[in-house]
């Protein structure tokens, strides 16, 4: 795996920088959902509210996904000095 990781480290690099993108706009749909529960109806709040749950879903799930990333980046760090 770490040979695949070395050969195609920018399409890695790539496709974090894309989750991270992905985070950021569930995040910003988050926050404008949760402005504009303030204002709906009681109808509309329930449908904003489940809108809302999944956005902060997502998001959670991009952030566990960065956190395992940079967790394996500072095994391999690790693991390369270790065996220079």
């Amino acid at each position: 795996m770490i040979k695949t990781f070395e050969k195609y480290w920018f399409i890695v690099l790539v496709i974090f920088f894309k989750i991270n993108i992905l985070g950021f706009i569930f995040f910003t749909e988050s926050l404008e959902t949760e402005y504009f529960l303030k204002f709906a109806h009681q109808i509309k709040a329930e449908e904003l509210k489940s809108k809302l749950n999944l956005f902060d879903t997502l998001f959670n799930a991009v952030l566990i996904l960065d956190a395992g990333i940079i967790l394996f980046l500072i095994y391999y760090g690790i693991k390369k000095s270790l065996n220079n």
